[in-house]
């Protein structure tokens, strides 16, 4: 086999060292050429690497998303203690009969309305809303887009010292309501992701 690897028709096809050189340099380099010829043998083809790469990262994203979760379940887990706290401060009103929604307002503006002017309420969704009343008892909602920067922004003028704290305890618990939906949709979502990533991984 070997000899019709190296001659064909009494010439040599491989490039050997130079012909007056001892037997034992020709043989090892043939030995050393058939070690190299193996060692690509066994090495991985670029497929076989191109699959190693993928799961490797794979795994990664499989790994990040898990801690991302345990982030944001933390963050859930904490915003879920600082909303009963803070709800606590407040009352929740709803009148079964006329109201689908019911709405927390600080105590002093427990009950009816009609003594103010003015105050702030937050829907049980978080929305927060600014409530103005006139002379003609007729009432105006204005929603704040807690998205918003500032929301002072959307204060009316002429406010007391006191109506604008009571708007900023409305706002902080609104804002620990959005902030623990945003919390448990991104777990929703990392939950989704952990699962798309075990799947992949235990086909391939």
């Amino acid at each position: 086999m070997w000899s019709l690897f190296l001659h064909e028709s009494g010439k040599d096809l491989l490039p050997l060292p130079h012909q007056k050189k001892d037997g034992m340099k020709r043989i090892l380099y043939v030995v050393g050429l058939l070690a190299l010829l193996c060692g690509c043998e066994n090495r991985p083809s670029m497929v076989e690497q191109r699959k190693a790469e993928i799961r490797r990262n794979d795994s990664l994203e499989l790994a990040q998303a898990r801690l991302d979760w345990a982030c944001a379940d933390s963050v859930a887990t904490f915003k879920e203690f600082e909303l009963a706290d803070l709800k606590k401060q407040f009352v929740f009103e709803k009148q079964e009969k006329y109201q689908t929604t019911g709405y927390y307002v600080l105590p002093a503006y427990k009950g009816s309305k009609e003594r103010f002017s003015f105050f702030s309420e937050v829907e049980e969704g978080g929305k927060l809303l600014l409530v103005s009343i006139d002379k003609k008892r007729q009432y105006t909602f204005t929603e704040v887009d807690m998205e918003a920067e500032d929301y002072q922004a959307w204060l009316p003028s002429g406010l007391s010292e006191d109506q604008k704290k009571d708007v900023a305890k409305c706002y902080t618990l609104a804002r620990t309501m959005h902030d623990l939906v945003a919390a448990k949709k991104q777990q929703e979502k990392l939950s989704l992701k952990v699962k798309f990533y075990e799947k992949k991984l235990s086909r391939q």
